[in-house]
């Protein structure tokens, strides 16, 4: 336990609360996990709005055709993550 929850919990005379992230779906999850361990999303669009403020990004149909390729797979990421944390859609 760490020191500041320990003084909190003898200085409250409790046990310390947790917050605890619920998965309902482990094996989303662990699809989301995988998908990102094998992109490089981050990076990359930083990369092209670097490129996209500087005026230097082409907008060829190849670079548009990759631009949406992509936007479907975060998509995905973010459905499989919604999933697994068993968030509804009419929750939000």
């Amino acid at each position: 336990m760490p020191l500041g929850a320990y003084i909190k919990a003898k200085v409250l005379e409790g046990p310390p609360l947790k917050r605890v992230a619920v998965v309902e779906d482990r094996q989303a999850l662990a699809q989301a996990l995988a998908l990102l361990g094998k992109t490089h999303y981050a990076n990359n669009l930083n990369q092209l709005a670097h490129l996209a403020n500087m005026g230097a990004l082409p907008l060829t149909p190849e670079v548009m055709e990759e631009l949406a390729s992509t936007l479907r797979l975060i998509g995905e990421v973010r459905a499989l993550i919604v999933k697994a944390m068993g968030v509804r859609k009419d929750a939000r």
